[in-house]
């Protein structure tokens, strides 16, 4: 069994009980794979700006914290997410569509994203909801990328690990763009702040 350590980025309007069950939820996927996600450190947030690209944008410039392999923020639903949502359903009657984001993870390394914690939308229900999401954004956290089979993830998973057991148990790897994994924390801080 290999853990993966998780900085939560928690909204103010998530629950503890909503984030562990979040985490229940990914971590019966990550059984499959002899892996768990436990939460490592939890840090009270507020959701910046109104979209995804906002929360995107400040985790790129967050510092990966000791302990943590992986920073997941769980954003909670605001007035405004309703309000997208009847305006998609009136855009949606002048064949205009739309694109909710329910949750994303930086593709270059795949150790930070976000995933809306609350199922408010018709959208996310039709989906599986928020635990389906942090699934799905789950995957990405392992360097996993969009394909209609995961046979190329089962591959990816298993390097982790192998280059996990080589780099020892401070820090579970990622992927580094173009190849290869980064091993420590300072490596990915350096990616992402050039410190």
């Amino acid at each position: 069994m290999k853990f993966i350590r998780v900085c939560v980025w928690k909204d103010e309007n998530v629950s503890k009980e909503r984030m562990n069950y979040l985490f229940d939820s990914w971590n019966e996927e990550l059984i499959l794979y002899n892996l768990q996600a436990k939460v490592a450190q939890v840090k009270d947030w507020q959701r910046p700006g109104w979209t995804g690209k906002a929360i995107m944008e400040e985790l790129y410039n967050a510092e990966l914290p000791e302990g943590c392999d992986r920073i997941l923020a769980l954003a909670g639903v605001r007035f405004s997410d309703i309000v997208y949502e009847f305006a998609s359903y009136i855009l949606a009657l002048f064949f205009i569509p739309t694109f909710e984001v329910l949750g994303a993870v930086d593709s270059p390394t795949g150790t930070r994203g976000f995933v809306l914690a609350h199922t408010a939308s018709l959208g996310h229900l039709l989906v599986g909801g928020a635990s389906n999401t942090i699934v799905h954004e789950g995957y990405h956290l392992l360097g996993c990328g969009h394909a209609f089979y995961l046979s190329e993830c089962y591959g990816q998973i298993k390097e982790l690990k192998t280059t996990s057991e080589i780099a020892g148990d401070s820090f579970f790897p990622a992927t580094y763009p173009g190849g290869g994994f980064i091993t420590s924390r300072k490596q990915l801080n350096y990616f992402f702040l050039g410190r």
